[in-house]
């Protein structure tokens, strides 16, 4: 089976909680859009999968009082793309694999969550892991596809 990087749904998740945000459109209309895409790469990342993510990573960003949660999910998302868990410089392409290839193990949505959980305790007690003001996931070189769904246009059909 393929299913998608570990990254690759936080990644996702984190741009779906902020298009949300920002939208004026359902979460469910985010969340099947983003699932559409994703789905031609990777066979685990259903709309109701991405969907269980996005809101759990919301109902903690209620507890998170006093806290832009715009600029959390960017420092999130910033650190997904751009670095390992190790805190080592992402790389996205190899001489023999990409970091966008599907990997054999599949993440939970669970996953997302408590891997969100812990990197938002991480920014409170070091300010330095807040993306770049100018940052934008298109700049990421090598991003390539995932950018383009980051970018995507999503409509009130996308809902159903």
């Amino acid at each position: 089976m393929a299913f998608a990087p570990a990254w690759v749904l936080d990644a996702s998740s984190a741009m779906i909680a902020k298009r949300y945000i920002m939208g004026d459109m359902p979460l469910e209309a985010y969340t099947n859009r983003f699932s559409k895409s994703l789905l031609e790469r990777y066979s685990d990342t259903s709309g109701d999968k991405l969907l269980e993510s996005v809101e759990g990573m919301m109902n903690f960003m209620t507890t998170i009082k006093g806290e832009n949660v715009l600029l959390v999910c960017d420092a999130f998302l910033h650190n997904r793309v751009c670095f390992e868990s190790s805190g080592a410089p992402r790389k996205m392409k190899t001489m023999f694999r990409s970091a966008l290839s599907p990997q054999k193990k599949q993440v939970g949505g669970d996953a997302v969550v408590k891997s969100f959980r812990t990197f938002v305790f991480r920014l409170r007690s070091d300010p330095s892991l807040l993306a770049p003001k100018s940052w934008d996931p298109s700049d990421v070189q090598d991003l390539d596809w995932l950018a383009d769904i980051f970018k995507q246009r999503v409509k009130v059909t996308d809902t159903l």
